[in-house]
């Protein structure tokens, strides 16, 4: 079992179920990894957009949308995305420190639902282990982090912050490719996370392995499922 915040830390990585088995009494250790998430997301991502120059944000943006507009459109969204650009270090700052938590906690309701008829604990419980189980964004993070200070210049291409993306790993659609939003938004770190969660849930609430990698995944497979069935 773990003994302190600090080999939780690495037992998040290296054995999960130890430290998970330590959790259910010391739901207060969350404190720490939740800081470290959204202080290093934050600072990470700002540091990403800070150094691009704004006509190269603009330009990364309409690659995005381009292909959907009509040449008018193109330019009034040019125009609107040019007055916009050099903010996009605060959008991006701003969407982290108020997106994960909001994130975190429809994370842990969804655990509470489906982990309290095992075992019935707080939620304040469950929002721990939502914590816990999304520490594989911090070595995504830290993986940016990397690609900034290796890169020859801060002008990188938006979409080098989702680096870990099934698109970019796998397939390399491009914006225009029919599948290129859902597969650009399926990073693998996801999947590290369900195998934590179900870990979590396991340790938790006694459900066999299959059970709850199965209820870890459902999320994952009804949002990517549905999306899948609308192209």
């Amino acid at each position: 079992m773990s003994k302190s915040i600090a080999q939780g830390l690495i037992d998040i990585y290296v054995a999960p179920k130890s430290l998970f088995d330590t959790l259910q009494d010391k739901k207060g250790w969350s404190i720490v990894p939740f800081l470290l998430l959204l202080i290093t997301s934050a600072v990470v991502m700002y540091i990403f957009f800070a150094g691009m120059s704004p006509s190269w944000i603009v330009e990364q943006q309409m690659l995005a949308v381009a292909h959907t507009l009509t040449p008018a459109e193109i330019e009034n969204t040019r125009a609107v995305m040019g007055q916009m650009a050099d903010k996009s270090k605060y959008f991006a700052l701003g969407g982290i420190v108020i997106g994960l938590p909001i994130m975190l906690a429809i994370q842990a309701a969804y655990i509470m639902l489906v982990g309290n008829s095992g075992h019935k604990r707080p939620y304040g419980s469950w929002f721990a282990m939502s914590v816990w189980v999304s520490m594989p964004s911090l070595i995504n993070m830290l993986g940016l982090l990397v690609l900034i200070m290796l890169s020859s210049t801060p002008d990188m291409p938006i979409n080098s912050a989702n680096y870990l993306s099934l698109n970019q790993l796998v397939f390399n659609f491009s914006p225009q490719d029919t599948w290129f939003s859902l597969t650009e938004n399926f990073n693998l770190t996801y999947l590290w996370s369900i195998g934590l969660a179900a870990v979590g849930l396991k340790s938790w609430s006694g459900y066999s392995t299959s059970k709850a990698v199965l209820l870890a995944a459902l999320p994952l497979i009804v949002i990517f499922g549905i999306w899948a069935l609308f192209i």
